[in-house]
Parts: structure tokens; C-alpha cells; sequence
């Protein structure tokens, strides 16, 4: 299984993801992105928030869901510090071998599986002697203002007072916080097929262990759907929520699920992006009938509030996130 979302976001006044302060001023992480211009193309620096941010919030979710299913995890994972067995003293905190050639690679990676499932869906790199890695099932990029409604984008400071008795006047400090406005999109990736399985092809096995993992492959992939389930419907990513709680609308989105090969959704640059990604879907099934005797199976599920997916046939449509959420369980749960 094969799942990938992209989402088309109305956020205006957010302050998600910071960056360093500069005297007084909170910045807001800006990034170059490359956008059409009248004569070509044009670097333009704008409002984003990065794919760490969003990964955090993803894997927060699948933290929440593994103590609900009682699945392992680190006390790091459930503080939300993903350190992931980063260096020998975290492999020695959980009784874990320190890899001492290659061959002991896989045991490794077998047995911090076995300790912490964050490190099973979203991958890990201990860096010994003998590294070990796993790379993640899912993958986020930077959420960035969508090219066609680049001008619709804008990121100014805000002036603030912090309120002191009148008495102690100079704690009453003045501060600038960078907040945006845009719509943005992202998109989302995960593939099913590997969870509670070692990545590592070489190496000495421990069919015990392996076994074990196995046994936990059906709790562990119900909570990375579930997690998944949450992500969507409460996008829980970003700082500064408290007082600069944004106003955030979804506007739309697209969901391709497929049993076979990998295939992206579309980036929703544009509204475009719906019919872009049916029509990429219905080559992409022809093309591999060609080339392999066979169409591969492949479900398209989209979130529509802005009109996105009116004349476009063959998919099917919601009209709110948490319905979109449960048409994308339910079909991942036929495919399994």
C-alpha cells in the first residue's frame, strides 16, 4: 500500500514555525521558492513551514496512538524528543548490541524496531562505528504558498506590549512577532508495505526477534493509519499556537491510494491540481497496461470547498476533512 495526499490550505495569521530571534523581533522561516514571472522565472523569498514541523506533529500523533494500542516506546518518543538511538548511550539505556561489524547490522536494526515503533514508520540513524539506518515510510516536504497565488501571500511583524504593573514599568517591553498569510500546500506520502519489517538486506538475522516484530505488524500499521486519520483532520502542527492560534481553512485536497508502484499526488499549486493528478493517473495506468500486460489499481479520494473538483470525473468527493479521513481509512483497510 502506497498513499499519497497533497492539500490546498487557507491560512491567514499564522506564526507556525519560527525561527531565531533578532533583538525584539520573532522572524518568521522564510524560503526561496521559484515562481513565474513575465518574462520567465523569479526567486521570491516567502512564508513557509518546514517538513520537520509538520513530521513532528505526524509522529506525535502516532506516539498518542501507540499508547492507546499498547505498542513500545521510548521515553524520548513519548516526551516528543525523537533522539531515535542516535549514539551508543541511548542503544546501552535499552539493552541494545553496539553493532561491532556489519553483519550485526540487521540484529540492530531488528531490536531498536523492537523498542520503539516511532523509529519503525519514521526511520532512524544510529551513527556508530557501524551505522545502522532506516529510512522513514512517509515523507513531508516544506508547506509553501501555492505559484498561482503567489500574490496573495504577505508576512509582516506584529507590535506588542508585554503588560507589567505600572509600578515596574520596565518590564512592560515591547516585542514584534512575524505572523503570514497565504494559502498554502503540502503533501504527504507513506508506504504500508515495510512496517515491522527490517530494511536491512545483509547481515545476521534473529528469527525470534523478527518474529516478534511480525507479530505486531497488524497493531503497528492500525496506528500509523490512525495517526494518519489524526494528522489530516487536525493538522496539530506548529508553534505558537496560544496567542497566534491561525485562522485556517482547508480548501482542498487529493488523496492516491494504489496497492502497486508509488505515484504522487499532484502539488496543489493551483486549482488545477485535481484534474492534473486524474489525468496523470489515467496515463500512468495505460502506460503500465503497456508495459507491464496489467493495469495497476489505483483510488482517488479528494476534499473539495473551492470548486477544485467540479467537471472532473472518475473521483470521488468530499465535502469535510474528517469525511475525507474516513473514505481514506476505509480504503486503506480494503487494501489490506
Amino acid at each position: 500500500m502506497f498513499l499519497s495526499i497533497s492539500f490546498r490550505l487557507l491560512m491567514n495569521l499564522e506564526s507556525l514555525n519560527s525561527v531565531e530571534s533578532v533583538g525584539n523581533l520573532v522572524r518568521h522561516r522564510t524560503a526561496p521558492i521559484v515562481v513565474p514571472a513575465e518574462n520567465g522565472y523569479a526567486i521570491r523569498f516567502v512564508p513557509a513551514i518546514s517538513g520537520e514541523a509538520l513530521a513532528h506533529a505526524y509522529q506525535m500523533s502516532l506516539v498518542e496512538e501507540a499508547e492507546r494500542l499498547n505498542l513500545p516506546l521510548t521515553e524520548e518518543s513519548q516526551r516528543g524528543e525523537f533522539l531515535k538511538f542516535a549514539d551508543d548511550e541511548l542503544l546501552k539505556k535499552y539493552g541494545i548490541d553496539i553493532p561491532k561489524s556489519e553483519a550485526q547490522i540487521r540484529k540492530t536494526e531488528t531490536q531498536i524496531l523492537l523498542k520503539d515503533v516511532v523509529c519503525d514508520i519514521g526511520g532512524f540513524l544510529y551513527a556508530g562505528e557501524y551505522p545502522v539506518k532506516r529510512t522513514s515510510l512517509f515523507q513531508v516536504g516544506y508547506m509553501i504558498p501555492a505559484l498561482q497565488d503567489i500574490r496573495a501571500t504577505a508576512l509582516e511583524a506584529q507590535f506588542h506590549v508585554r503588560h507589567a504593573p505600572s509600578s515596574m514599568k520596565s518590564y512592560q517591553i515591547p516585542y514584534n512577532v512575524e505572523v503570514g498569510s497565504a494559502i498554502y500546500t503540502f503533501t504527504f506520502t507513506m508506504s504500508f508495505k515495510d512496517i515491522a519489517t527490517p530494511l536491512t538486506a545483509f547481515g545476521d538475522r534473529s528469527e525470534t526477534d523478527e518474529k516478534r516484530l511480525m507479530d505486531q505488524k497488524e497493531a503497528r500499521t492500525r496506528a500509523a493509519i490512525s495517526a494518519l486519520a489524526s494528522f489530516i483532520t487536525l493538522l496539530p502542527f506548529g508553534a505558537k499556537k496560544s496567542r497566534f492560534m491561525p485562522n485556517m481553512e482547508y480548501l482542498s485536497a487529493i488523496a492516491a491510494c494504489s496497492s502497486d508502484k508509488i505515484f504522487l499526488a499532484s502539488p496543489g499549486n493551483s486549482r488545477d491540481f485535481i484534474k492534473d493528478t486524474v489525468e496523470r493517473t489515467r496515463e500512468y495506468v495505460n502506460l503500465m497496461e503497456k508495459i507491464r500486460g496489467s493495469k495497476p489499481e489505483l483510488r482517488l479520494i479528494t476534499l473539495d470547498r473551492e470548486g477544485a473538483a467540479e467537471g472532473v470525473e472518475g473521483i470521488e468527493v468530499t465535502k469535510t476533512p474528517e469525511a475525507f479521513a474516513k473514505r481514506i481509512v476505509e480504503v486503506l483497510e480494503e487494501k489490506r
